[in-house]
């Protein structure tokens, strides 16, 4: 997803590869474990369709989506919804109200798919990173209209 979409993700194929496999190994057993970070795969027999992330906050009652992505092959299918709703429970389940995210301005699809999940815009845009161009917008919703909200069509 970061070398062949590297334009709608913060995070850089060069510098994801340069983290040791510990550092992935760990990352991967926090998130099954669900405290604090949580990593939702979505799959069917033909393999993965698709993977999200969620950390917690500073502020207890917001969760962070991250590093949502869907095959190209699935897409259209609910998929991404699904990881959403996901990351929505597993906040509600630790006490969190809000979900918040960061989306490429440059990601039209991704800025479409979070609106239609019931994403509103904060306000909020930064600076993608050091050594790249463009923004990042802040993006937010409750917890409730994540789990009720129903979109059209389907993503």
């Amino acid at each position: 997803m970061l070398r062949e979409e590297a334009a709608y993700f913060s995070s850089r194929y060069e510098d994801a590869v340069r983290e040791p496999d510990t550092w992935w190994q760990e990352w991967a057993a926090e998130g099954a474990v669900g405290a604090t970070r949580v990593l939702f795969v979505a799959t069917d027999d033909g393999g993965m369709l698709g993977v999200v992330g969620g950390f917690r906050r500073l502020n207890p009652d917001e969760v962070q989506l991250i590093s949502l992505w869907v095959d190209p092959r699935a897409r259209g299918q609910g998929v991404a919804r699904s990881l959403i709703r996901a990351v929505a429970g597993w906040a509600r389940e630790g006490g969190a109200g809000r979900v918040v995210l960061f989306v490429q301005e440059a990601n039209a699809p991704g800025r479409a798919l979070y609106l239609r999940a019931g994403f509103r815009p904060t306000g909020d845009r930064e600076p993608v990173g050091a050594g790249r161009r463009g923004f990042k917008l802040v993006v937010s919703a409750t917890v409730d209209t994540l789990l009720s909200h129903d979109e059209s069509p389907a993503a």
